[in-house]
């Protein structure tokens, strides 16, 4: 099979070359089977594969005895809040989340409302690959339900984990762009509760995004020229299935996804000290914040499981990567942008600033992020390569490669979504920024089995 990615938590694939409907049936029906035929939740995004894959994992589901409550198009934190509030055994968040619309993706979520960590998963994928799926008689076969109150419950809790009366007293503008995706009713119907001006962008759920999904500057070019005309407090741009955001000022400069999670930080360490974590790969802005609170920083793997999980193991508060993605511990268990967005326009209200002053709070550092399309095997002779020529500066290979100076880092690392190895470098300044670039992209290229077809 081409194109085709398993984790702990997920599984991820072009639809009809390797994402197919028997085996996300096969996929449902072992989680059906690893929560021993307990309810379970079910949500999904606009992309056009996503109502076909949705009544596979319904019949996967429903085999073993599970009752699917099926709460539509919605955002994954909706369906992670779901998982929680309901008291179910799990949920499968339907949606290809970041990527283009020709892939989709199944996010298993665990009865705490988490992506799966990896013992969980492990012992999903032990059941997948064994197909020991249990088969309920039909007698037993449960119905597909909804949960028609659950919105409003979420939007509750949301408002509940924020101080939202300074919020309300500023009387926010703020542009939105939702990519068609899944969030922009909840978002309007948050953003009302909070007092604000919603200027959406994009938000008619759509088969096919305006563009790109992913929330970079590089695809904020609607969203930078409504901020230039509109002179909005802010604006953001989310992800299809919400659980990633970043932000253009006031002025209408685009900030780097990697601005979320200290963005973030900022006002929450203010509010709630403790740990922050985030993986290998991400800014080193949020050591500079973190240092400001007196906190830590721990970092770990790259994943959104990976990083809650961690999160909760060390009592955090925050925990987050630099994709965009970040969660307020304990009050969810998954990255939410929603909440993100309320904690930025909390800070924003609480400080009578703008995010361009938060914005400035920040140290300016110089990212480059570069990608190598490659097969996994041929990935990992480039990741040997690399460990070899920076051996003398003792790398940390706990997850791919990382190699750390006084004044910049550089990771690089097979991709969990994609057929990619990913490099990415941070320094102190534009010249040592691309110079380290440039040196690792070479000694990657140069790996045995690697020089034909780079790009």
């Amino acid at each position: 099979m081409r194109e085709l990615k398993i984790s702990t938590s997920w599984v991820r694939g072009v639809v009809g070359d390797a994402l197919t409907p028997e085996l996300v049936v096969h996929f449902a029906a072992a989680f059906g089977t690893w929560v021993d035929g307990e309810p379970v939740v079910i949500g999904r995004d606009t992309r056009r594969s996503s109502n076909m894959l949705r009544a596979a994992v319904c019949a996967g589901l429903m085999s073993p005895g599970c009752e699917v409550i099926d709460l539509g198009v919605c955002p994954t934190p909706l369906v992670s809040f779901a998982v929680r509030e309901l008291g179910c055994a799990g949920g499968i968040s339907i949606t290809g989340s970041h990527n283009d619309s020709e892939w989709n993706a199944l996010k298993f979520v665990g009865p705490d409302g988490a992506l799966l960590n990896s013992v969980r998963g492990e012992e999903l994928l032990d059941i997948y690959h064994a197909s020991t799926f249990a088969a309920a008689p039909s007698d037993r076969l449960m119905p597909v339900t909804g949960a028609p109150q659950i919105q409003d419950r979420y939007l509750e809790h949301l408002l509940a984990t924020l101080n939202a009366d300074p919020i309300r007293q500023r009387k926010f503008t703020v542009a939105m762009d939702f990519c068609n995706g899944a969030c922009a009713g909840l978002a309007e119907r948050f953003l009302q509760e909070l007092n604000c001006k919603l200027l959406p962008i994009h938000a008619q759920p759509k088969e096919v995004f305006a563009h790109p999904p992913a929330p970079t500057p590089s695809n904020m070019g609607t969203l930078v020229s409504e901020m230039r005309r509109s002179r909005a407090d802010l604006g953001a741009a989310v992800n299809i299935d919400g659980d990633r955001i970043a932000f253009v000022t006031g002025e209408g400069f685009p900030l780097s996804e990697e601005y979320t999670l200290p963005l973030a930080a900022l006002g929450r360490l203010a509010r709630r000290p403790g740990p922050v974590v985030t993986n290998l790969s991400t800014s080193r802005m949020i050591e500079f914040v973190a240092r400001e609170y007196g906190q830590k920083v721990i970092r770990t793997f790259v994943g959104e499981s990976y990083v809650m999980d961690r999160g909760f193991e060390e009592g955090a508060v925050l925990a987050g990567e630099g994709s965009g993605g970040a969660g307020a511990l304990p009050a969810t268990t998954t990255f939410d942008a929603l909440l993100t967005l309320g904690l930025i326009l909390e800070t924003l209200a609480g400080t009578n600033s703008t995010l361009t002053t938060l914005a400035g709070k920040l140290p300016h550092l110089a990212m480059r992020k570069g990608e190598l399309p490659c097969e996994p095997d041929q990935a990992h002779r480039a990741l040997e390569a690399l460990r070899v020529a920076y051996q003398d500066r003792s790398p940390d290979c706990t997850d791919g490669v990382r190699v750390e100076w006084e004044d910049a880092w550089m990771h690089a690392r097979v991709s969990n979504t994609e057929p990619l190895l990913r490099v990415i470098v941070e320094a102190g300044g534009e010249d040592r920024a691309d110079c380290l670039f440039e040196e690792a992209m070479i000694f990657a290229r140069r790996a045995p089995g690697k020089e034909k077809g780079a790009k």
